[in-house]
């Protein structure tokens, strides 16, 4: 990406089923991924503001990660869904074997994969907004928190950022549904040899990390709003020109 362009507008239809909403977020990433491979430098400062944020992410919710209950799904929804990697194996898994993802994963597990992948393609944008900002200050080699701050209260996009908060609860819920269903647990079990076989392997391994960290902490509506709490905080915080919730 030039500092010219700006991310994808991404309308949404009022009503829009999974399987269409799944296609949609994967044509709107893969065009991230590809504007991001033909500028190498792009992916270079998006990771090392990746790994800056997740750093404080882990400071931040550092007893949810250390807890024997909620570690686990600290640990996927914090570093897995959000860290200084990409998820682009992942997204070409899914845009590559689409056809057979449809006949064998269920609509749930295409829920989940829906709605991580906008989660996905949304913090792209936001995170190249911020390296532009970053950029411009000159502060992209130097990132500290007032840098940070500065370019966050520059960037804005209050609407977008409780979007993205939005769609981690989202997604949590739907795990949490899923984690509480009886026979999806053996299900995942007996579908899991053919997905592999059928080249499903980074996509169902992902769909089934989702499910056994939720089953393992149980009701997970107060682990959400905890991050909810927690995140809503900060974004305020950091629109007002406070770096302190950074420390």
């Amino acid at each position: 990406m030039t500092q010219q362009q700006q991310p994808f507008d991404d309308p949404q239809p009022d009503e829009e089923s999974t399987l269409a909403r799944l296609y949609r977020q994967l044509n709107r990433v893969a065009a991230l991924r590809e504007q991001m491979r033909t500028h190498p430098q792009d992916q270079q400062d998006r990771d090392a503001l990746r790994q800056w944020q997740a750093d404080r992410l882990g400071r931040t919710h550092r007893d949810l990660l250390e807890s024997k209950r909620y570690g686990p799904a600290a640990q996927f929804f914090l570093t897995d869904l959000y860290g200084p990697g990409d998820c682009a194996r992942r997204d070409a898994d899914v845009m590559r074997v689409m056809p057979t993802a449809e006949r064998l994963l269920p609509e749930s597990g295409l829920k989940v994969l829906a709605q991580a992948i906008e989660l996905d393609a949304l913090s792209e944008e936001l995170d190249y907004l911020m390296v532009v900002a970053l950029r411009r200050s000159g502060s992209m080699a130097r990132l500290n928190a007032k840098a940070y701050a500065l370019a966050y209260q520059e960037v804005g996009e209050e609407g977008r950022r409780r979007h993205q908060l939005q769609l981690v609860n989202e997604l949590g819920m739907t795990l949490d549904r899923l984690a509480r269903k009886p026979l999806l647990g053996a299900t995942l079990k007996l579908i899991s040899g053919p997905a592999h076989l059928a080249g499903l392997g980074e996509l169902f391994t992902f769909v089934e990390r989702g499910y056994r960290v939720c089953h393992h902490m149980g009701r997970a509506n107060e682990f959400l709003e905890t991050i909810a709490n927690r995140e809503t905080a900060i974004m305020q915080a950091l629109l007002a020109g406070d770096n302190t919730v950074l420390d």
